[in-house]
C-alpha cells in the first residue's frame, strides 16, 4: 500500500501540476509543448524520455496516458522562467480528491434519482468524505466537475 501512495506522490497528471502553477491542465500541457517537453500531438518529447519525465500508464482498457514527475518537470519549468503561482502539491493532492468525490456524489445521485438503492447507500457513504474535506470546497469541487444541480447541504444527513 505504501508504494502506491510513493507512487502517486511522485507522478503527478497535467492536472495535479497545472494546480500547483496556478493553471488548468490544458495551459500546463501547453507550458510542457513551449518548453521542449511535449511534441504538438502531445506526447513526449526526445527531451522528456532521455530525462525520464514521465511514465507511461497503460490501463487494460482504454488509451495510454502519461503521469509526469512532480519535482524534475516542476524544477525544469521553473529553470525555464515559469513562474508557480499556484497551490502547494498537498493542497493539489486534496482538490484532485475532492473533485473525485464530487464526480462519485454525481453518480451516486444519478443512481439515487433512478430509484437505485445502491444511489442511496453511496451518498450515505459520502456524507462523512463530505465533511471531512468541508462543505464549501466539496461545493467548489462539483461546480469545476460540472454539476449543474444545487449547492449540496448536509441538512437531513
Amino acid at each position: 500500500m505504501g508504494k502506491k501512495n510513493n507512487f502517486r506522490k511522485t507522478w503527478k497528471t497535467l492536472t495535479e501540476l497545472g494546480q500547483e502553477f496556478g493553471v488548468s491542465a490544458i495551459k500546463f500541457g501547453n507550458l510542457l509543448k513551449q518548453h521542449g517537453l511535449r511534441e504538438k500531438d502531445g506526447e513526449p518529447t526526445q527531451l522528456a524520455k532521455d530525462g525520464v519525465f514521465f511514465e507511461e500508464i497503460t490501463p487494460s482498457e482504454g488509451k495510454p496516458y502519461y503521469l509526469w514527475h512532480r519535482k524534475k518537470t516542476s524544477e525544469y519549468l521553473i529553470a525555464k522562467g515559469v513562474e508557480k503561482n499556484g497551490v502547494s502539491a498537498k493542497d493539489a493532492e486534496k482538490m484532485t480528491e475532492t473533485r473525485k468525490l464530487a464526480r462519485s456524489y454525481m453518480e451516486a445521485q444519478k443512481l439515487d434519482d433512478e430509484g437505485s438503492k445502491l444511489g442511496y447507500i453511496m451518498l450515505c457513504e459520502i456524507v462523512d468524505d463530505i465533511k471531512k474535506v468541508g462543505l464549501e470546497e466539496f461545493n467548489q469541487a462539483l461546480k469545476s466537475v460540472g454539476y449543474k444541480g444545487e449547492e449540496v447541504t448536509l441538512e437531513g444527513w
